[in-house]
């Protein structure tokens, strides 16, 4: 059996554990299912299966691609589509319906459950790269999937062109930032630190410069190699489709333990989310740059490390 985007152990509790598969692509996930004991995967291979979960996630793209995966996955056996009604199930049962034969569903209190049998044609549910802007390729479910996220851009704007040493992209998502910053000769060394690994994958083609080094981890827990002249971030603010506002100031602490004393810290953020007792907590000065009403971009100095 595989199971895909299984968010936490818990969810697995009721599978038999040594006989199942997870699909997940999120690393502080799959951290977690691995510890469990999970087997986890990020790719479809050659094993086939005669059963496949889906837990939808929130972007409806990533959602049908899940399911196109696992037809391929269960090539003649049952996909079960399980979801809340606030990550769109509904919608998705009703589409699937139109492409396939459902055998049954149950509706429970938030969310549905559909369930159908393979062989079934779905590959218009397949997900292929997107080009977007300055011919970047994005995918379904990765942040800013669409195009280059404005506070990406605005922060990538106002960087210095004399930036030098070994610097890091904290939550670097496709690469963006880490391909606007490396168009200074003058930095010698990148980390790309990024928990998403189709994310990862495509800044690895997104990038196409022997200076960046990957790291497919949880950025809260990333220690660099030696500490680091610069870091450049827009850090995240939700996890799994959920506003949690703290993942930015943890973002901070990360930086101000892997920047050396007279190292610098550039971020942009939302405009509203509250960075700065954090920032004052962790560097001896900082200053806001010219942002625009709805981002602040910051640069902090002299990290104060506990």
């Amino acid at each position: 059996m595989i199971f895909f985007n299984p968010e936490t152990p818990s969810h697995c509790l009721s599978l038999s554990l040594d006989k199942l598969v997870a699909y997940q692509t999120f690393f502080p996930v799959v951290d977690q299912l691995e510890r469990a004991g999970i087997k986890c995967v990020q790719s479809i291979s050659q094993q086939k299966f005669n059963l496949a979960i889906i837990s939808i996630p929130n972007s409806k793209k990533l959602a049908r691609h899940l399911i196109y995966l696992a037809t391929k996955a269960v090539p003649e056996g049952l996909i079960i589509v399980d979801g809340d009604k606030s990550y769109g199930i509904e919608s998705m049962i009703r589409d699937l319906k139109k492409r396939t034969k459902i055998t049954n569903f149950i509706s429970k209190a938030h969310g549905k459950t559909a369930w159908f049998e393979t062989p079934a044609d779905l590959e218009m549910y397949k997900d292929i790269p997107l080009k977007v802007e300055d011919g970047f390729k994005t995918r379904a479910g990765v942040f800013s999937s669409d195009g280059v996220d404005p506070a990406s851009k605005l922060l990538a704007q106002l960087l210095p062109r004399d930036l030098t040493g070994v610097g890091a992209d904290l939550g670097a998502g496709w690469g963006y930032l880490s391909v606007k910053v490396l168009e200074t000769n003058s930095i010698s060394e990148l980390h790309f630190i990024e928990a998403d690994f189709t994310a990862i994958n495509l800044a690895k083609n997104n990038l196409n410069d022997q200076r960046v080094k990957f790291y497919w981890c949880d950025a809260l827990t990333w220690k660099a190699p030696k500490l680091l002249d610069f870091i450049i971030m827009n850090p995240p603010f939700h996890h799994l489709g959920r506003a949690i506002p703290t993942l930015g100031i943890d973002f901070i602490k990360v930086a101000s333990r892997n920047l050396k004393k007279s190292g610098t810290l550039w971020m942009v953020a939302n405009r509203h989310l509250p960075y700065e007792d954090a920032i004052k907590r962790h560097f001896s000065s900082f200053s806001e740059l010219s942002g625009s009403k709805k981002f602040k971009v910051i640069r902090a100095e002299n990290p104060i490390n506990f």
